[in-house]
């Protein structure tokens, strides 16, 4: 059951009489309830008008596994199916994935209006504060373009983010305090959460052969004259658009064959146009703590 915080009621009173588009932005640091606000403000939306919810934290991610972007709509349009959009960035946080994080925070909420949302409510990163943070959140509002920011503070810990946009004419500003309610998670909750997230993706996984003739390489990308060279290294299945169609570990590179083994979900091989490594290594076989690892800096990148 949600509990509803200070303000949240008119803001989504203030949402269900826009006669225009909303696109709604919700910022705040780790742990002040920014999910349970979206989810809410979903809820109330939902009940008059097309909702999209975009999941922008790729660490303690709701619509997809960790790693990747999402949007679903609420209700759904007919004849769409109910799998949500994906986008991957490869990482647990937007840190040396700034490029992948706001552009595949942007594709999404374009695909959101494409598929007809009249409400947008984007579930921003937890990366607020310092130089690096502040300006990675100008770069998301400038480019995601909210028609309302909402700002969950614990006082005023915020306030230099929001001045840049203060005098903004078209960004309506809600300065909301953290509900009482907000759950703490500490570093190890919230590690053994994207564990369990993973387990439950990969739950029905089989090795499945992809071939590597003809397709894009994007990313991370290990050595693939190593048959090891890209072992337990957590890849996307991308379409033509750069949507992820399933996320998968990779096994093993046939390189006569020019074939990628993966551990994955179904999906269409025909589908595939390419292929995102991450950054990520995954052991689903490992001790709970150990599972995620991170790909070592010797290995080539390529953006």
């Amino acid at each position: 059951m949600i509990i509803i915080g200070e303000g949240w009621e008119e803001l989504a009173a203030a949402l269900s009489q826009a006669d225009a588009r909303e696109r709604i932005y919700v910022i705040g640091s780790t742990n002040s309830g920014k999910t349970t606000l979206c989810c809410y403000l979903v809820d109330k939306t939902a009940a008059h008008m097309r909702a999209a919810y975009v999941d922008c934290d790729t660490g303690q991610s709701t619509v997809g596994p960790p790693t990747t972007e999402g949007m679903v709509l609420y209700p759904l349009p007919p004849g769409l199916p109910g799998r949500p959009h994906l986008r991957f960035v490869g990482s647990t946080s937007p840190g040396g994935h700034f490029l992948q994080t706001l552009t595949g925070a942007k594709r999404l909420v374009e695909k959101a209006a494409e598929l007809g949302a009249d409400a947008t409510i984007i579930d921003s990163p937890g990366l607020v504060f310092g130089g690096v943070g502040i300006e990675f959140q100008v770069q998301m509002v400038d480019l995601l373009r909210p028609t309302r920011l909402v700002a969950l503070q614990h006082g005023r810990e915020l306030e230099p983010l929001l001045a840049n946009f203060d005098r903004h004419p078209a960004i309506t500003i809600h300065r909301v305090p953290v509900s009482p309610a907000a759950v703490t998670r500490t570093a190890t909750e919230r590690r053994r959460y994207r564990e369990e997230r993973f387990a439950a993706y990969f739950a029905e996984a089989l090795p499945r052969e992809v071939p590597l003739r003809g397709l894009g390489l994007q990313g991370r990308v290990p050595d693939l004259k190593n048959p090891h060279g890209a072992r337990r290294r957590l890849v996307s299945l991308n379409d033509h658009d750069n949507f992820s169609l399933a996320l998968g570990i990779a096994a093993e590179v046939h390189t006569r064959r020019r074939l990628l083994t993966v551990v994955a979900p179904p999906f269409d091989p025909a589908a595939v146009a390419s292929i995102r490594f991450g950054s990520l290594n995954l052991d689903l076989d490992a001790e709970p703590g150990s599972i995620e690892s991170y790909a070592g800096k010797s290995e080539r990148k390529r953006t």
